[in-house]
């Protein structure tokens, strides 16, 4: 095989991989609190739920109630970030961190925006953890692998 042919193979393997990684499917919004993010249940411990983002996950995150943003923190220096999301009669806090090798967490809202459940709130670029709390009623177990919308709590 020659050169060129390689070349262009490996752009072409580069290129789906990296439209594959920045996909951003539609989702089915359930009933109740939702998933904020695709991966794994990590720990559910103290009303709150840990879900690990693997590298073939969608790395957009949603939001998990309808509310108001009351507080959005960025924490640079532990690669982390804080939404807490407030509705007439809960207050949830979305926690994103990023990998190590990525450090990016780009946050798509603003405080004192209204959204509404299932909005795209942000995108940790090669993410690996979104935790979710207070989740007093968890509808899930660890281990469990989910989807962004899906129910996670009541």
């Amino acid at each position: 095989m020659k050169n060129s042919t390689k070349l262009i193979y490996g752009i072409i393997g580069l290129s789906s991989f990296y439209i594959y990684f920045n996909r951003n499917p539609n989702r089915e919004i359930q009933q109740g609190i939702i998933s904020p993010t695709d991966g794994f249940i990590e720990k559910i411990e103290n009303n709150r739920i840990d879900i690990f983002i693997g590298l073939l996950d969608v790395h957009y995150q949603r939001a998990p109630i309808s509310g108001t943003i009351i507080n959005i923190q960025d924490f640079p220096s532990e690669n982390k970030n804080i939404i807490i999301i407030e509705s007439p009669t809960i207050t949830i806090t979305v926690e994103r961190r990023s990998g190590i090798l990525a450090r990016s967490i780009r946050t798509f809202i603003s405080i004192g925006d209204y959204i509404e459940k299932g909005t795209i709130i942000g995108r940790i670029l090669l993410g690996s953890h979104t935790a979710i709390y207070p989740i007093y009623n968890p509808t899930v177990e660890v281990g469990n692998r989910i989807l962004s919308g899906q129910t996670i709590g009541n």
